[in-house]
């Protein structure tokens, strides 16, 4: 069972790996095949890998392959320097040509505007943002979701669409959602849809999947017919799905998607945007930020987006009662596997004690990681009762924190992901110990 869950790692870090450095090479056989990294089957001598892709562009497969394989002495050698793997692979590439790829090609190519059935499966069409543009222009009547607990990345979103479909003159609202907190309902508050109002289009933006829409919004579960995300774990549920996962935030996204609507956003729509970039990479700090990130910031700065204002707001001010809870999360941590996991808890009395609220505990998941030799750290928060917990994984390059919440039922990123479940304090512990076993 190590074995497998080692090599499964392997092939898991490699294809993230791939899929990064592919952005860098200049071969025009690679940069024009609309290729993705599907897949990494790694053999146990760690001696060869074979890499699956696939290409959108049908008929340049076999320049693709190509490409690849020119590319592979160097794409060899950067993985081994990035996961200080004691024998680095072999790679070989293959055209991925499953049914399901099959299916999901067709529906890019086709430009269809609903779902299809193949074998009794539903798939998505695939929009790029200047085609969710134009979707968005032939539709109106828009009812915008969060998710639970929502984020500023998702309240940023949803209020940027909001503005920027208003503009358009359509009609659009967003879905109260009771979890919000003080902090970013300003950015939301004025789009709030009306008692009764029957949307003929609901869009979720920044979900990853059903079940982590608000408990308000179940009755659109089954109606949504677009989602705007940049998870890796999106379970493709909408009709149709705008979707990069190189994106460091959901932000980026709808800003590619406002520039394609108008040619232009709107200070407030900037300042909106800047609110979920910002907060999603933790002031440009965390390790998703990328060059791409960086110039939309820039470019939300020139629209308008009070960057000063909203950094020193969003990131150097904190209350008497983060200072305390800070203080005990960081008291209370312990640190396993030689210092390389953190592992820090925050229960309902602490948060009692300190007088916290929910804006008082945003982003407090980042302190467990910026201990020098933590590679993953994981705070559990105690929520309604003793039985219900919320985890946040957090992790540096090599451990899969994705992977790690997956084991819980949650998902998200190679380096930041959450989960909630069904169980107490010490029983989530006692399992996060026992699967970070396995990555360290």
């Amino acid at each position: 069972m190590f074995a497998n869950n080692r090599i499964n790692r392997i092939n898991e870090d490699i294809q993230r790996e791939i899929a990064v450095l592919l952005r860098n090479i200049k071969d025009p056989r690679v940069r024009q095949g609309m290729l993705s990294v599907t897949a990494v089957d790694t053999t146990t001598d760690l001696r060869h890998a074979k890499v699956f892709v696939s290409v959108y562009d049908l008929g340049s497969e076999k320049e693709l392959i190509k490409g690849l394989k020119s590319a592979a002495g160097y794409l060899r050698h950067e993985i081994g320097k990035a996961l200080s793997l004691r024998h680095t692979p072999e790679l070989h590439f293959e055209i991925d040509g499953s049914i399901e790829r099959g299916a999901r090609i067709s529906a890019i190519l086709n430009g269809l505007p609903e779902t299809h059935e193949d074998a009794g499966e539903s798939f998505p069409c695939i929009l790029n943002p200047e085609e969710t543009a134009e979707w968005l222009k032939s539709r109106d009547n828009f009812l915008i979701l969060t998710h639970v607990r929502p984020d500023g990345d998702a309240t940023g979103c949803a209020g940027a669409l909001a503005q920027g479909l208003r503009e358009l003159g359509k009609t659009a609202y967003i879905l109260p959602n009771p979890e919000i907190t003080p902090r970013y309902l300003r950015f939301v508050e004025q789009y709030h849809a009306p008692e009764g109002f029957t949307p003929d289009n609901t869009i979720a933006v920044d979900i990853a999947s059903q079940g982590l829409l608000a408990d308000n919004a179940s009755q659109y579960i089954d109606r949504i017919t677009l989602c705007i995300d940049h998870h890796t774990s999106n379970t493709k549920y909408a009709e149709n799905l705008c979707i990069n996962s190189d994106r460091a935030s959901c932000g980026e996204i709808v800003y590619e998607i406002l520039m394609a609507l108008s040619g232009e956003v709107s200070p407030w729509a900037a300042e909106c945007l800047y609110v979920a970039v910002s907060t999603d990479t933790g002031c440009f700090s965390y390790a998703n930020t990328t060059a791409d990130t960086l110039r939309t910031a820039s470019l939300l700065i020139e629209a308008g987006a009070p960057h000063r204002v909203l950094n020193k707001g969003l990131f150097r001010t904190k209350t008497k009662a983060r200072v305390k809870i800070e203080g005990m999360v960081l008291s209370g941590l312990q640190l396993y596997f030689d210092g390389a996991a953190a592992i820090a808890v925050i229960t309902r009395e602490m948060m009692a004690e300190a007088g916290a609220n929910e804006d008082d505990v945003d982003d407090i998941s980042s302190l467990p990681c910026a201990i020098e030799g933590v590679r993953a750290g994981i705070t559990i928060r105690e929520m309604a009762s003793e039985n219900d917990c919320k985890g946040s994984v957090r992790t540096m390059p090599g451990v899969d924190a994705g992977a790690v919440a997956a084991h819980f039922g949650g998902g998200g990123h190679a380096m930041a992901a959450g989960f909630t479940c069904k169980a107490s304090v010490s029983e989530v512990k006692d399992k996060i110990i026992e699967v970070l076993s396995d990555y360290l």
